[in-house]
């Protein structure tokens, strides 16, 4: 008796449906944001079952990467207007040098120190400002030589030296004292994260930043004039510059020489973070949200690891080069 071959049976057909609903999530960008943040937390909390996912250690993560929030915002406006700026670390420097002098020599209270540390900020983006939109000059070159200006005069005002002398403790307590369970400085940082998003997101002025980004012409063709908006994207980073450097000094108790030095490369590693998984290439807030999270939880999970620093720097490098290689791929689709 012959039995006839059986042929396996075929695969069901990928329908149109299929394909649309696997590009659907293929291309949910925040979902895979969600996705990237849930993987990154899941192996920490594995390698660290006790101490990672705590809620003790997560508040810890907002608080101590409160300054690295809040430049990131200012270098967002930055980048939407599409340019860049080298000098706000060094303009953090002499802020928060400002601050500690004047209360440290001159008596000052701490509220008006922190007043004219950000003043001494804003002062700076409107030389970067004018620089760059009215002088024409290349914000590359024209930051960069504010960077080094701004640490040449903190130099001569502090003799390179660290000033630990009569800070009163109400400035100790702008970034040490919890109200409503978190320090001033995180509720000050997240104002600004809810500001930034509000404005980008809702106003007029934020669409004329990102037309300025896309399409100066257009924008001038208009009758608006692009040099203010450039002008008020690099005073807006400034100013957030200069409460970093009140930031930092709070937070150390003391200035200490080249305060900034460490936080020029971080703030560009979440934008452009944020921007290549979340933005589609594109800067906004809320992708800046997801890289500072993602950084900021990932340089915590190493450090609790007993990682060293050169790794962890090294790391951050290699998450910045890949994350502007991804917007830059994005911009260009």
């Amino acid at each position: 008796m012959s039995t006839m071959p059986t042929t396996p049976a075929s695969a069901p057909p990928v329908t149109s449906d299929t394909r649309a609903r696997v590009k659907r999530i293929v291309t949910n960008r925040p979902a895979i944001a969600v996705l990237f943040l849930f993987l990154l937390v899941g192996y920490f909390s594995l390698r660290l079952p006790d101490t990672y996912l705590t809620a003790e250690n997560l508040k810890s993560v907002l608080t101590q990467q409160s300054t690295l929030l809040a430049l990131a915002m200012g270098v967002t406006f930055v980048l939407v207007i599409g340019e860049f700026d080298l000098s706000f670390a060094s303009t953090l420097g002499l802020a928060g040098a400002c601050s500690v002098l004047l209360m440290s020599s001159d008596g000052v209270s701490p509220l008006v120190a922190g007043v004219a540390a950000i003043a001494v900020g804003g002062a700076v983006g409107v030389v970067n400002g004018v620089a760059v939109a009215w002088g024409r000059a290349p914000a590359f070159i024209a930051t960069l030589a504010a960077g080094s200006a701004a640490v040449g005069i903190e130099q001569l005002l502090t003799d390179n030296e660290t000033i630990a002398d009569k800070i009163p403790n109400s400035y100790l307590d702008f970034t040490l004292k919890e109200y409503v369970g978190l320090p001033l400085s995180t509720w000050l940082t997240l104002l600004i994260v809810v500001v930034a998003v509000v404005v980008m997101s809702y106003t007029t002025f934020g669409r004329r930043l990102r037309a300025t980004g896309l399409n100066p012409t257009a924008v001038t063709l208009a009758g608006i004039s692009v040099s203010w908006v450039r002008l008020a994207a690099f005073v807006a980073l400034g100013l957030i510059a200069g409460l970093a450097g009140v930031m930092v000094t709070s937070q150390g108790g003391s200035y200490f020489p080249n305060s900034g030095a460490g936080l020029l490369l971080p703030p560009y590693s979440a934008v452009f973070l944020g921007a290549a998984v979340v933005g589609r290439g594109r800067f906004s807030p809320g992708a800046t949200v997801f890289g500072v999270a993602f950084i900021a939880l990932l340089e915590r999970g190493l450090t609790m690891l007993d990682q060293k620093a050169a790794v962890i720097q090294l790391i951050e490098g290699v998450v910045l080069l890949a994350a502007v290689v991804l917007a830059r791929q994005e911009r260009k689709q």
